[in-house]
């Protein structure tokens, strides 16, 4: 048996549920990419979709969220993706919620790995 067990995992099943009833978790907190990939979308949305002439901006993702976005659109979705990543190389990008674009700043040429890793 190895010196560091945890205690509780060695106890019964139905025991640690009982247990956990009475223990504050943590709440789960949202990945941070979500809202980087929530604005790229807002962003295209505003800038490139051709099924919606109504003129409207969207100012949140949830104003897009609600309305949907059509199956015409979805294919050409990935290219916003690919578009962030190449101008945040070049550039600072910050959402304006007020336009609902992204907003460049230059800056100087960065390289970011695709796998999040230094290449050596």
């Amino acid at each position: 048996m190895p010196y560091k067990t945890n205690q509780l995992a060695r106890l019964p099943p139905e025991l640690k549920y009982y247990i956990a009833e009475f223990v504050n978790c943590k709440d789960v907190k949202p990945y941070p990419y979500i809202p980087l990939f929530k604005n790229i979308i807002l962003n295209w949305y505003n800038k490139y979709r051709a099924w919606d002439n109504s003129g409207i901006v969207y100012r949140q993702y949830k104003d897009i969220y609600d309305k949907g976005i059509s199956e015409d659109e979805t294919p050409f979705l990935k290219f916003a993706f690919n578009w962030h990543r190449q101008e945040s190389k070049y550039y600072n990008i910050n959402m304006v919620h007020s336009v609902g674009q992204f907003e460049k700043i230059a800056c100087r040429t960065r390289t970011i790995p695709w796998n999040g890793m230094d290449r050596r």
